[in-house]
């Protein structure tokens, strides 16, 4: 199979030194740097540019790496089992708890705002700047809360599905769109009539979890767990593409400075780098090893570097029933990925 793949990688070598309009960005992307964070669990991973700092809750606390120099720390007060959200235009973080708060918390000051009790697990978030609200999705309960961070409440919940809700990305002009897991499709929210206007099936795709929004297009990128990411139009659901990726995604990434797409896959430890610079021809341009479990990740648009959880497997433990691997003590570092 080696001898058959060779030829494949030089055909994509190619076509990556092609892809960047006018040679303005190289996408010839590999790790460049390892950054040594304690060990613990995590899930998703935020960036905010407002202070160069990357946000992932390891559930005790958050740690916080500054993209200008590598440094790492910790928000004791940012307890999360799966988002750090940072609020725009304010020093506030909405995190959420797996047993069912939302946290809104002071990352300047490193203190609690406030908890608020939220559905059944409450797992993903977008930020909607229209109604300056915090949309949580309860992964468990299938439903969203409308969060204000400076009332530090509910103002709703939106029913979506009875099925399994996956990570949401907002179109920035009041729509919020959200995978549903189970049924592999796409709910539509409208934030300020606080309803779903519309369902976009996924054709082919099973499971999906990351989905990432290229403005500029207009276009959703949809990772799923068979291996294919589908790219739709927001606006309709068409089917744009369809392009094979590897195993084990929880998230997609999308920078718009270069007009690239990222789908880290941690079953096959490997980042797939998606152009979509020519809408006709959308494709994967670059597979970049990262490591077994580097799944989720966030990424700094102003330098174009991703920054990817990993952790090396413990071979010698058991697997729990239904479980994940268990990783290796004192193996835990943030991969940065770049150009």
């Amino acid at each position: 199979m080696a001898a058959m793949r060779y030829p494949l990688l030089v055909l994509l070598s190619a076509v990556s030194a092609l892809a960047s309009p006018s040679g303005a960005f190289a996408t010839d992307y590999k790790v460049v740097d390892r950054i040594k964070v304690p060990d613990g669990g995590f899930d998703y991973a935020t960036f905010n540019p407002a202070t160069n700092q990357v946000y992932m809750p390891r559930g005790a606390f958050t740690t916080v790496i500054d993209v200008k120099t590598n440094k790492v720390s910790q928000l004791a007060s940012a307890a999360g089992d799966h988002i750090a959200l940072p609020v725009p235009g304010t020093s506030l973080l909405v995190l959420t708890q797996r047993q069912g708060t939302i946290r809104i918390v002071d990352a300047v000051k490193d203190t609690i705002v406030a908890d608020l009790t939220g559905g059944k697990n409450p797992n993903s978030a977008a930020y909607d700047p229209i109604s300056k609200t915090v949309v949580v999705f309860n992964k468990e309960s299938g439903d969203a809360a409308v969060v204000d961070p400076l009332q530090r409440k509910i103002v709703a919940t939106i029913p979506i599905s009875p099925n399994t809700l996956e990570f949401p990305v907002s179109d920035g002009t009041g729509k919020v769109y959200d995978n549903i897991e189970t049924t592999a499709e796409i709910a539509v929210i409208d934030v300020k009539a606080r309803k779903i206007t519309r369902h976009f099936k996924l054709g082919g795709c099973e499971g999906p979890s990351g989905l990432a929004y290229a403005a500029a297009s207009r276009l959703l990128i949809a990772a799923c767990g068979n291996g294919i990411a589908k790219v739709v139009r927001a606006d309709t659901g068409k089917e744009v593409a369809s392009l094979a990726i590897g195993h084990g995604p929880d998230a997609a990434l999308y920078d718009p400075v270069r007009k690239l797409a990222f789908i880290p896959c941690g079953r096959d430890g490997v980042l797939e780098v998606i152009s979509m610079q020519d809408l006709s021809h959308i494709a994967v341009i670059q597979h970049v090893q990262t490591e077994q479990g580097s799944r989720t990740g966030t990424i700094d648009p102003a330098t174009g570097r991703l920054y990817l959880m990993a952790s090396k497997p413990d071979l010698t433990a058991k697997i729990p029933p239904g479980g994940r691997v268990p990783r290796l003590a004192g193996s835990w570092q943030v991969l940065v990925v770049g150009p």
